[in-house]
């Protein structure tokens, strides 16, 4: 199924990116991963900042796990 009005939310190489139907018919097929298809562009950015959210998140927890306790 081809969606040619909507916004495609996909990760490439390692970075998250949102794209018009144009520019995703751009890519090389193995190029990319598809996360969701999103009606609007509005709705496509926010759900990619929340992914980001969670991989900041998550890096920050890794982060601290490495980091020495503090000392009172």
């Amino acid at each position: 199924m081809e969606i040619k009005s909507g916004w495609y939310l996909i990760e490439q190489d390692q970075l998250h990116r949102v794209l018009t139907h144009e520019d995703f018919a751009k890519l090389e097929p193995d190029s990319y991963v598809l996360h969701q298809v999103f009606e609007t562009q509005r709705e496509a950015l926010h759900e990619m900042s929340r992914l980001i959210r969670l991989a900041i998140k998550d890096l920050n927890d890794e982060v601290n796990k490495m980091a020495p306790p503090r000392a009172p």
